[in-house]
């Protein structure tokens, strides 16, 4: 939303009234070197005066007013005194910025954060406060950002995965442990490729993806570049000289490559407004990662008409949020057992999102706005208390892709699908009774009702679903 502005005009109204004291200082701490340089083209564009404590950076002047300072050099200088402080990124809690806040306690400290779920944020000698300027739901009514499309794909199930502590409190799933089950499911990078495709537009609009491991982002491109045909996506990550890194992100940007896939890298502080898609495949229990990932893709843009979400993770059924929802309601003390969840404002009732049986669209109550497919009115489309209603969502997102085939074809489709099943069993020499149970494969019912009239012309979705289960038998048989 520009929360960067906001804190630049902090800074400089505190220097303004303050500039009867030429010792004034207001200090802008940063986190990492690409988020240093997208500070400074904000605090450029608005005309300010600053200085960049970073390294040797030849822009450093101690007697400027404001002061730009990588995190990581700051805590190096023994002396180092200032009058305001803003934090950015500040739900990552450096031991020595936190040691800083108690030392300095006198004067304001001001924390800028999209996600402010970390552990102890509120602990004694920390912030004070938390101030929701907006939502993301107001920011995307009022054309501040881009609206958003969520489409639900198939994931890999990590029960049973180990998981991993967190710098921010809580646990996540082993990266390396999902990325391996993730190589082993073969299918699942070909539809995730195929879901791109369908929501490319002629694969025009620009995808970043997240994957859990380095091994599984370049697994991913070179299935995207052999499926496709075309050097069409690039991988990136924090091992590779900057420089690389550098020339990779100006590739994509510039439409070289139209799939940056990464597993963390770009989580925060990569600012491309021109992203249309987000691929989500790193499936996590973490509402900072993943709504960190999310807001990639929500940035305004120049003939940018909406975004679109390929939840190929679940987190959209995990979290059972859209995550311009999920609205921060106060920071953790360190008191309790900590709970993202506690922290974000809950409703008595909330609302279940699940995908919509017939097209996958990300949905809410009973009528999908995507499709217009209505839910059985014996489906709840609310949570209890906060519980899930694990009946209901088994029923209406549980379905069968066979279920969810019958639900969209006319009685005309039926039997022009039966008959083409006919039709290549006659080719093929198979039993009569093959047909009757193909069908019953395809559709999850019998062909009661059709007449075993064989097809002159053969349907092509129903050769392709037989090419298809053709294949699928061929693989299990290998195996």
């Amino acid at each position: 939303m520009g929360k960067t502005h906001i804190a630049a005009y902090i800074l400089m109204n505190a220097v303004e009234k303050n500039k009867h004291n030429p010792d004034y200082r207001a200090v802008f701490f940063v986190d990492r070197l690409k988020l240093l340089s997208q500070t400074t083209d904000v605090f450029d564009s608005l005309g300010a005066s600053y200085s960049v404590m970073q390294g040797d950076d030849p822009r450093y002047d101690p007697s400027k007013p404001i002061q730009i300072v990588s995190i990581q050099t700051a805590l190096r200088r023994k002396s180092f005194g200032f009058d305001i402080a803003v934090v950015d990124e500040c739900h990552t809690l450096y031991k020595g910025v936190t040691e800083l806040m108690r030392r300095l306690n006198g004067i304001p400290w001001i924390g800028l954060s999209a996600t402010p779920y970390a552990k102890s944020m509120s602990a004694e000698g920390l912030y004070d406060d938390l101030i929701v300027t907006c939502t993301p739901r107001d920011l995307i009514s009022d054309g501040w950002l881009t609206k958003t499309e969520y489409y639900v794909g198939r994931s890999v199930d990590a029960s049973g995965l180990k998981t991993k502590a967190l710098s921010t409190g809580g646990s996540d799933y082993d990266p390396k442990a999902l990325g391996e089950k993730m190589l082993d499911d073969d299918t699942l990078a070909g539809d995730i490729v195929q879901n791109y495709v369908k929501h490319s537009n002629g694969l025009t609009r620009r995808a970043l993806c997240f994957a859990p491991s380095i091994a599984y982002s370049k697994s991913l491109v070179e299935r995207f570049n052999s499926e496709i045909g075309s050097e069409i996506a690039v991988h990136v990550d924090g091992y590779m000289d900057r420089e690389l890194q550098n020339y990779i992100f100006e590739d994509f940007k510039r439409g070289d490559y139209k799939i940056l896939v990464n597993s963390k890298l770009t989580n925060t502080g990569f600012d491309d407004t021109g992203i249309e898609i987000i691929i989500d495949a790193y499936k996590t229990k973490s509402r900072i990662a993943w709504i960190q990932r999310i807001g990639r893709c929500w940035r305004i843009h120049p003939g940018k008409e909406k975004a679109t979400v390929l939840d190929h993770a679940g987190n959209l059924q995990h979290f059972n949020s859209f995550p311009e929802d999920i609205i921060p309601h106060e920071l953790d003390s360190g008191d309790r057992r900590f709970d993202e969840k506690k922290q974000t404002k809950q409703e008595e009732r909330e609302p279940i999102v699940r995908p919509c049986p017939v097209c996958r669209s990300a949905m809410t109550g009973r009528r999908c706005k995507a499709c217009g497919h209505v839910l059985p009115s014996d489906v709840p489309v609310l949570k209890d208390n906060g519980e899930m209603l694990v009946k209901a969502e088994k029923a209406a997102s549980k379905l069968t892709s066979a279920a969810v085939r019958r639900e969209k074809m006319s009685k005309t489709g039926k039997q022009a699908w039966y008959s083409t099943l006919l039709l290549y069993a006659k080719q093929k020499n198979y039993k009569h009774g093959w047909a009757y149970w193909k069908y019953k494969e395809s559709m999850d019912c019998s062909p009661s009702g059709l007449r075993q009239v064989v097809a002159k012309e053969p349907l092509k979705e129903a050769l392709k679903w037989i090419q298809s289960e053709n294949i699928r038998y061929s693989h299990r048989r290998d195996k």
